[in-house]
């Protein structure tokens, strides 16, 4: 239950430095509720992050930076 319990807060923190990320980069609050903490019964943290706007998308990915050997 302890390993559960980390994984829960470990996800729940990373969902909500996400969500904050994704109100940063222009993302409507109302839009980011779909990020949220999941934890498997084997105690493995994920963050899902949910379907978007396609608008919403295209601001994500003008956050974020291009990987090495990619170009627009």
């Amino acid at each position: 239950m302890v390993e559960y319990k980390s994984a829960r807060a470990e996800a729940e923190h990373t969902a909500a430095l996400l969500r904050a990320a994704l109100r940063r980069a222009g993302i409507p609050e109302h839009e980011t509720v779909w990020v949220r903490a999941l934890v498997t019964g084997k105690g493995r943290a994920y963050v899902e992050i949910g379907a978007l706007p396609v608008g919403s998308a295209v601001k994500l990915l003008n956050g974020l930076p291009l990987a090495p050997g990619t170009s627009e």
